[in-house]
């Protein structure tokens, strides 16, 4: 397996222990973090490696925009987004919040280690 299939391994292993990690808080929340986590997988690649936005990061994306229809949903999604982030080594937040322009929708808020989640409406 040459570097490039190990990087491509090691990812999917992070990305498992990932999902299974995320919190599991808010329960009233019509959506919960192993939602997010899942429609969100196929995004991380873009945010640690570059390259081109995954379709199926686009649908996940407007999928949980479809889904987050109260302000406790849409908090509970940044959370979750927020607390997952932060557990995958190398990810560049510039190119996290380049993802919902590049999708064609927008985010309220800027992903960054420190988002007050509150504040999202």
């Amino acid at each position: 397996m040459g570097r490039s299939g190990k990087a491509k391994m090691g990812l999917m292993m992070l990305l498992l222990t990932v999902s299974m990690l995320v919190p599991h808080h808010c329960v009233g929340a019509a959506i919960t973090c192993e939602q997010v986590t899942f429609l969100l997988i196929p995004c991380i690649n873009y945010g640690v490696f570059g390259g081109t936005v995954a379709p199926s990061c686009c649908t996940g994306i407007k999928t949980l925009d479809a889904a987050a229809k109260t302000t406790e949903d849409r908090r509970k999604k940044c959370n979750c987004i927020k607390e997952g982030a932060a557990k995958i080594p190398g990810l560049n937040y510039d190119r996290v919040n380049e993802i919902p322009a590049k999708c064609g929708t927008t985010c309220p808020y800027k992903v960054t280690p420190d988002v007050d989640c509150s504040k999202v409406n």
